[in-house]
C-alpha cells in the first residue's frame, strides 16, 4: 500500500504559514527600484475595531475638498459594517451620522403616512427616479398613492405614474418670470384659476393602484369660495370654502374612486397649490420637479408659509437633486458663490422642516461634444465635488449620483444602452434608467436603514 503523506503535508503547510507570519514582521524594503511591501495576513482579521466601528489600518485618503479631518474613516465610524462593494453609499456629515434618523424613527412607529420630498430640477420631471423610488419603498413599507401633485405642469402627458388634466389656470413659480403677490406652494409654485378652470386626474396608465383611496386639496381662499369636485365622472359635490389667511385642506374619502375633477365656480380669491393621493399609512415620495431650477430659488420660500404646509405633511426626510443647470460645457468656474448660496438655502430648508433630515444628491454625469469626441464635461466633476463641500459644511447627508452611474462617461453607455437608459442629449434618463438609479438609490438608503436597525430605538 502506498504510504500515507497526510502528516507531511501538514507538517509541509505549517511551516509555510509560520514562514510567512515571520514574513509580516518585517518592515518594507527597498532595493534599487524594487520595493517589497510589507505582508500582513491578518488585515481581513483586524481590519474593523468591533467597540469603535472604525478601521485600525492607517486612515483613507481625504474626500475631495475635505478638511484634513473629513475622511472616509469618520464616515465609517458609525457602524461596524462598513460601504459593501458595489453600493454608492451615503455619506453622512451630520452629528453623530443622524440625517436619515426621522425616516427609520417614523417607519418603526408606523402611526400614519411617512413622507419624503424630492426636491429637483428637469431631471426627475414626469416622476423619474422619485416614481420607482416610491414604488420600491411602498412594496416594502406600504403606502398606496403618488403622494403631492401640482394642480398644473408643463409635461402633463409625460408622466405615467398619474393621469393629470388641467384648463385654465395662471402658474406662477419660484423660476418664473411672472410673479404674484400670492405665496408659492411646497412645491415652488401657485396656481391661480381663471373662469372655466378645471382639473382631473385618473390612476397611472401603467402603475398601480387603479383607484384614489384618500385624496387632499390644498389651497387658501382669502374671500371665501365655492368648490366642486366630480368623482367618477357622475357623483358631483358642493362644499363651501371659508375666508382664510392660511393654508387649508379638503379631504375626499369615497370607495371605488377612478377619477377625480375639482373645479372653482368662484375663482376670484382662489389660490391653489395640488393634491395629494394616499392612504391612511405608508410612505410617499412627493415629486417637486422645476425645470430649470438650480436650487438656490428655494431660499425665497416664505417660511412661515411652508411651516403650514409641514404642519400636514411633517415630512421626514428631504432629497435635493440639483447642479444641472448650473454647468455647461466650456464653464471653468470654481462655483464658490454657488456653494455659499445653496449653505444659505440647505439652512432655510432646515428652519421650514425642522424634524427632516436631509440628503443632497450629487449631479449626474453629463457629456458634450469635445474636440470632435463626446465626452463627460470637466465641470461635472468641479459641481460634484463642490455638493460634498456642500453637504459637509451643511452638516447633512451626500449621495454621489455621478459615482452610481459608473463615473465619467457612464451617461455615454447609458445612451447606447439597448433599450436606451438615456436621452440623447447626454444629460436626461429615460425612465428605464430612472429605474436603475432608484434602485441604486434605494440600495443607499436600506442599507443605512439595517445598520439603524442594528441600534437601540432613540428615547
Amino acid at each position: 500500500m502506498p504510504k500515507n503523506q497526510l502528516t507531511q503535508s501538514l507538517w509541509l503547510l505549517l511551516s509555510i504559514l509560520g514562514a510567512l507570519f515571520l514574513t509580516s514582521l518585517l518592515p518594507s524594503v527597498t532595493l534599487g527600484p524594487i520595493s517589497l511591501r510589507k505582508v500582513d495576513m491578518l488585515t481581513d482579521i483586524r481590519r474593523i475595531d468591533p467597540d469603535s466601528g472604525t478601521t485600525s489600518l492607517p486612515a483613507p485618503d481625504t474626500v475631495p475638498g475635505a478638511a484634513p479631518t473629513d475622511t472616509l474613516q469618520v464616515q465609517a465610524s458609525s457602524t461596524t459594517y462598513p460601504c459593501p462593494a458595489g453600493l454608492t453609499c451615503l455619506e453622512d456629515y451630520s452629528p453623530g451620522k443622524k440625517s436619515l434618523r426621522p425616516l427609520f424613527q417614523a417607519i418603526r412607529k408606523n402611526e400614519g403616512p411617512v413622507r419624503i420630498a424630492f426636491y429637483g430640477d428637469s431631471f426627475i420631471e414626469g416622476d423619474i427616479v422619485s416614481g420607482s423610488l416610491r414604488d420600491t419603498l411602498q412594496l416594502l413599507y406600504g403606502g398606496r398613492g403618488v403622494g403631492f401633485v401640482p394642480l398644473a405642469t408643463e409635461v402633463p402627458q409625460y408622466r405615467i405614474s398619474i393621469q393629470h388634466t388641467f384648463e385654465n389656470w395662471n402658474t406662477y413659480s419660484l423660476v418664473s418670470k411672472q410673479k404674484t403677490t400670492e405665496p408659492l406652494g411646497i412645491s415652488g409654485y401657485a396656481f391661480i384659476p381663471r373662469h372655466n378652470n378645471e382639473v382631473g386626474y385618473k390612476p397611472g396608465r401603467k402603475q398601480r393602484p387603479y383607484r384614489f383611496d384618500r385624496v387632499r386639496l390644498f389651497y387658501r381662499s382669502a374671500a371665501g369660495s365655492t368648490l366642486m369636485y366630480q368623482v367618477n365622472d357622475t357623483i358631483t359635490h358642493l362644499q363651501e370654502l371659508y375666508p382664510s389667511e392660511h393654508l387649508q385642506v379638503v379631504t375626499f374619502e369615497e370607495e371605488n374612486t377612478k377619477s377625480i375633477k375639482v373645479q372653482f365656480p368662484e375663482p376670484d380669491s382662489i389660490v391653489g397649490y395640488g393634491i395629494s393621493f394616499e392612504e391612511g399609512t405608508g410612505i410617499y415620495i412627493d415629486n417637486f420637479a422645476m425645470r430649470g431650477n438650480s436650487g438656490m430659488a428655494l431660499s425665497s420660500l416664505d417660511e412661515d408659509f411652508m411651516k403650514e404646509f409641514n404642519e400636514h405633511q411633517r415630512y421626514t426626510l428631504i432629497l435635493l437633486q440639483y447642479g444641472l443647470n448650473i454647468v455647461t460645457e466650456k464653464d471653468s468656474m470654481d462655483y464658490l458663490w454657488y456653494e455659499s448660496k445653496m449653505v444659505k438655502t440647505i439652512s432655510h430648508l432646515k428652519t421650514i422642516f425642522p424634524e427632516a433630515g436631509i440628503v443632497l444628491i450629487g449631479i449626474s454625469d453629463r457629456a458634450g461634444n469635445r474636440d470632435g469626441k463626446i465626452q463627460t464635461i470637466p465641470a461635472i466633476m468641479r459641481m460634484r465635488d463642490t455638493q460634498r463641500k456642500i453637504a459637509k459644511r451643511s452638516q447633512i447627508a451626500f449621495w454621489d449620483l455621478f459615482e452610481a452611474m459608473g463615473g465619467a462617461n457612464s451617461i455615454i453607455d447609458y445612451v447606447s444602452a439597448q433599450p436606451p437608459l438615456a436621452a440623447k442629449d447626454f444629460t436626461h434618463l429615460t425612465f428605464r434608467g430612472g429605474d436603475r438609479i432608484a434602485r441604486k438609490l434605494a440600495d443607499a438608503l436600506l442599507f443605512e436603514r439595517t445598520r439603524y436597525d442594528k441600534k437601540p430605538p432613540a428615547p
